[in-house]
């Protein structure tokens, strides 16, 4: 039916053309599969409105900095633009659209084909939530198939919104499942300077929308050659200026929901990891008593799967970062990275799928699964949304006027059932 994620997808995608897309290799299995329900949206704007309600006002969330209107969800040449604008309106610095179905959907496969936002700080959703309630002692669930952040990462949560409890600070928390997938990049970057630069401090930047994940960082004084990140060998014979005894290292902070500290991104061991605050600008700076000559800088980021099926594929890939020194008066940049250029959510449509049942969620990325978890809660009909959001907090970047005009275009939905006499 569907096909598991490959080495070759998940790692040399976007480096080798010896990978076929998975856009062409993917079948859907008509002997278990039917299609029940689509939107194809080839259809005047003014046809919108059978198939979708769209919100029209200012948007209760704390996070969102946007209203949300019909005029923004604007249907043209087969595709539904849900547009962001900077425009006052509803009490809001900004306008997005949103719309959600007019009929509910339960067990089955949910997919739908989209591009994301192309600027920082717009969350791009395609998700469920039962707007006409919940029957009996069923639970208010809602499934983010994705919340996607530009320019490549994928969201996905399952949130329990009916069993609430109050934490010790007083604030009123739920239970959910969020995960930040990252499936197209490498953990590990070398940078070897043009130049060999001579500092006391050195730093890692990053405007990453979540927390950024660094297992280990090190510099190296100018060399013929580098240590292979992942060659434990090779890396213990360099000369690693990250762990000699003066060395003293400066974050940004922690995440607090992950066992983490400074000192992890430079104590050798990749399998500890510093794990940054999750909003805001993210950085990691080391000092030295006295100048140190540096050649290079590596490092590895991200979490690496274990489990399931997505073991030995990495996680929280960073989106973006600057290495800078100091120069005794101010930080200059030596080298900067940005992974929209190497795979960018935005240029190109993707599809992005669920299999839903009474057990277990599978999560898909262009036909190919990623990731399963179990089904807990999520058992009665919903109604399906997408919508476009500008997020405060740095949530999913730095909010910027590079927002204005840019929308998450959706190219079709599509819904299948299990035929009968199939296996599940």
């Amino acid at each position: 039916m569907f096909k598991v994620f490959s080495k070759c997808t998940l790692a040399a995608l976007v480096v080798t053309s010896s990978c076929v897309s998975a856009e062409q290799t993917r079948k859907l299995d008509s002997s278990i599969w039917q299609l029940q329900w689509s939107d194809e949206f080839t259809y005047a704007d003014s046809e919108l409105d059978k198939n979708w309600i769209s919100q029209n006002g200012p948007t209760e969330n704390p996070w969102v900095l946007s209203s949300r209107w019909r005029d923004n969800a604007q249907v043209k040449d087969g595709v539904l633009h849900l547009i962001a604008k900077k425009e006052s309106r509803g009490g809001q610095e900004w306008t997005t659209g949103n719309v959600w179905s007019k009929r509910s959907f339960h067990y089955g496969y949910f997919e739908a084909r989209f591009k994301y936002a192309g600027a920082y700080g717009t969350n791009n959703s395609f998700w469920f939530w039962p707007k006409q309630g919940v029957k009996g002692d069923l639970k208010a669930c809602e499934i983010d198939v994705n919340e996607g952040h530009f320019p490549n990462i994928i969201n996905t949560n399952v949130h329990n919104w009916t069993d609430t409890y109050t934490l010790p600070n007083g604030r009123v928390a739920h239970s959910d499942k969020q995960l930040h997938h990252t499936l197209i990049g490498k953990p590990d970057h070398t940078l070897v300077f043009k130049k060999p630069i001579k500092s006391k401090k050195i730093r890692l930047t990053s405007n990453n929308p979540a927390s950024i994940h660094i297992s280990e960082f090190r510099v190296f004084p100018p060399s013929a050659s580098y240590p292979n990140a992942f060659d434990v060998e090779q890396v213990n014979s360099a000369n690693n200026l990250a762990q000699v005894d003066n060395v003293t290292i400066k974050t940004n902070g922690l995440f607090n929901k992950l066992m983490s500290e400074e000192s992890f991104a430079i104590d050798g061991n990749p399998q500890t990891r510093w794990v940054s605050k999750k909003h805001g600008e993210k950085f990691l700076q080391l000092s030295w008593d006295e100048p140190q000559e540096i050649g290079a800088v590596q490092f590895i980021n991200g979490w690496l799967q274990e489990h399931g099926v997505d073991k030995g594929a990495y996680r929280n890939l960073i989106s973006d970062y600057s290495i800078e020194y100091h120069d005794g008066n101010n930080w200059q940049k030596i080298t900067s990275y940005n992974a929209a250029d190497v795979a960018d959510f935005s240029k190109d449509f993707h599809t992005y799928g669920i299999e839903w049942d009474k057990d277990y969620f599978n999560f898909y990325f262009d036909g190919e699964l990623y990731y399963t978890m179990r089904n807990d809660v999520c058992f009665s009909e919903t109604t399906m949304l997408f919508s476009l959001a500008i997020l405060k907090a740095a949530i999913a970047g730095p909010v910027s006027d590079d927002i204005d005009g840019t929308s998450m275009a959706i190219d079709w939905v599509r819904y299948y059932t299990r035929k009968e006499n199939s296996e599940h």
